[in-house]
């Protein structure tokens, strides 16, 4: 691999300290409570009828368990397996008996902010949100005729560099293994180096491959030997003169994580923007397949805006984002993606944005702890809740690195999803559903709807979806067991995994009556309560 992994992974262990103190202030400053967490504002008045579900068939989530627990039997996972089946043993035992809540014994002072539930809505009712702020988790969505090169009008193109163990960086294989084909195919380019085996510049071995998958390619193309080195010379024409002939769709994340002092192109916005602004104009010229893809880091926030090339340069805003389990050499459990995406997100959803490089660990290698369970449930975060949170979040390429890749590198982690066997499945069974894509197909639009935050105290009747938003915001990171949703005395449906997704019925003769929801754990406490006219004041959270 080369030298750009092991820039993003020291990176991410020295800059622990900052991330801690970043999750801190974000905590901090969701228990305000003028607002919920993420600062929902949106109301509609009249929401109307729920659309059809989008989620692929696949099995049940008993039936999911009960195959995982075999797998893992078979591959001698034993504790595994013994996860799994206690997992099955509490959904068959059943959710406890409906609490008495009373709307009476609600404090409508103290909104709740440890759940946030969102009602589906078709996209024909977007312009009844239109004169009403946007908050955080949504955006002006384009019109087909406004999107950026290569974009989908809805959904998110799957991607993934295939540096696991299974894979070994050979594309082909990647359906088989995690089946499903991706879209993107992810791919470094060291400047100025020649690709041996095809005498080019760009990787047209690697491109060849990719176009036989009818695929695209992102493209880390990184300056190593500095700014100064970037001009309108034959290097740059050429390399662009080849993409074009490659024949497939291109996103050029040209000198990425341009905020981090990692980077040697790190230092001096003004030239970045020049040099950006000179790559994309050779692009415009000689590969009208190329999209331009402007990708910062998550980490440090407060100098990505001055990075910006300005928008008639940029196609798409990438960012790399992580989940790591240990912060300063400490164990920071607490928090998801969410927590730190959501800020960049309000900043860029102007325009399409793709997670172009993003992972969770799940080994810590210096002391070879696993944290496969913890790694599990962020993985949910990423795949399940992102993208429905964000809606204009169009891409998202995993960086799947094995454990022996990170050991050549001098590495910290290991993002490999196949060396967590909770992890694989899982992430088999998100990529599942229609929200991604697995071809890159520009203004194609199969999410005929978007979430809006519920801010009232009841719900619409008739048969609707709901989303419900857990903030882990207890020191394990431990994500609820179930979560169930109520209105009165009437129980409405339960979700035993992200996106926490529930389709339910509402009585037209009930339909004013409060609704909560309600999350246990794996031993079927109640952890945390939300309502739609304040948090339950006797129901202290408990740390599942």
């Amino acid at each position: 691999m080369r030298n750009k992994v092991v820039w993003v992974l020291t990176a991410l262990l020295g800059l622990a300290s900052c991330i801690a103190l970043y999750q801190f202030v974000l905590e901090s400053e969701s228990n305000v409570p003028v607002q919920n967490s993420l600062d929902a504002v949106a109301m509609l008045e009249n929401p109307p009828a729920a659309v059809p579900s989008s989620r692929a068939k696949q099995p049940d989530i008993l039936t999911y368990w009960a195959n995982q627990e075999k797998k893992s039997e078979q591959a001698g996972l034993t504790e595994t397996a013994a996860a799994y089946r206690n997992r099955i043993d509490v959904y068959t035992a059943g959710l406890p008996s409906l609490p008495l809540m009373k709307p009476n014994r609600l404090n409508i002072q103290t909104p709740s902010t440890n759940m946030e539930l969102y009602l589906r809505v078709p996209m024909s009712a977007q312009s009844v949100q239109s004169a009403q702020p946007l908050k955080p988790t949504q955006s002006a969505i384009p019109a087909a005729s406004t999107l950026a090169k290569h974009e989908p009008a809805s959904g998110v193109y799957i991607g993934m560099l295939g540096a696991d163990r299974r894979v070994g960086y050979d594309v082909t294989k990647i359906e088989d293994v995690y089946g499903r084909k991706h879209a993107l195919y992810l791919s470094y380019v060291g400047w100025r180096k020649v690709q041996t085996d095809t005498n080019t510049y760009f990787p047209a071995r690697t491109a060849e491959r990719v176009k036989e998958l009818d695929g695209a390619l992102q493209i880390g193309w990184e300056p190593r030997f500095g700014l100064d080195d970037v001009q309108d010379d034959e290097y740059v024409r050429r390399f662009a003169r080849e993409a074009k002939a490659s024949g497939i769709p291109i996103f050029l994340r040209y000198a990425s994580e341009m905020n981090g002092a990692w980077v040697p192109w790190h230092g001096e916005p003004q030239k970045y923007i020049e040099k950006f602004r000179l790559i994309h104009d050779i692009m415009s010229e000689e590969a009208p397949n190329v999209a331009m893809v402007w990708s910062p880091n998550f980490w440090p926030p407060d100098t990505i805006d001055s990075y910006y090339p300005g928008d008639a340069y940029v196609d798409w805003v990438g960012f790399s984002l992580y989940s790591t389990p240990i912060s300063a050499e400490k164990e920071q459990l607490k928090g998801t993606v969410i927590d730190t995406f959501a800020p960049l997100y309000k900043r860029y959803s102007h325009k399409p944005i793709m997670i172009s490089e993003g992972a969770v660990a799940h080994t810590y290698l210096p002391t070879n702890q696993a944290y496969w369970s913890w790694a599990e449930s962020q993985l949910g975060y990423m795949y399940g809740l992102l993208p429905r949170l964000f809606p204009q979040v169009k891409a998202i390429t995993y960086f799947n690195f094995s454990k022996a890749q990170a050991i050549r590198t001098n590495g910290t982690y290991v993002y490999d999803i196949g060396e967590n066997p909770f992890m694989d499945g899982y992430y088999q069974r998100l990529i599942a559903s229609d929200w991604f894509l697995s071809k890159v197909e520009p203004g194609v639009d199969p999410i005929q709807y978007r979430y809006t935050p519920v801010l009232d105290r009841s719900l619409p009747s008739g048969q609707q979806t709901v989303l419900v938003y857990p903030k882990l915001t207890n020191e394990q990171g431990k994500p609820p067991f179930a979560i169930a949703i109520y209105q009165g005395n009437q129980f409405l449906g339960v979700s035993y995994e992200s996106p926490w997704e529930i389709d339910i019925g509402v009585q037209s003769e009930s339909a004013s009556e409060p609704w909560y929801v309600i999350a246990y754990n794996d031993q079927m406490e109640v952890t945390a309560v939300h309502s739609g006219v304040a948090p339950i004041a006797q129901a202290n959270p408990v740390t599942p």
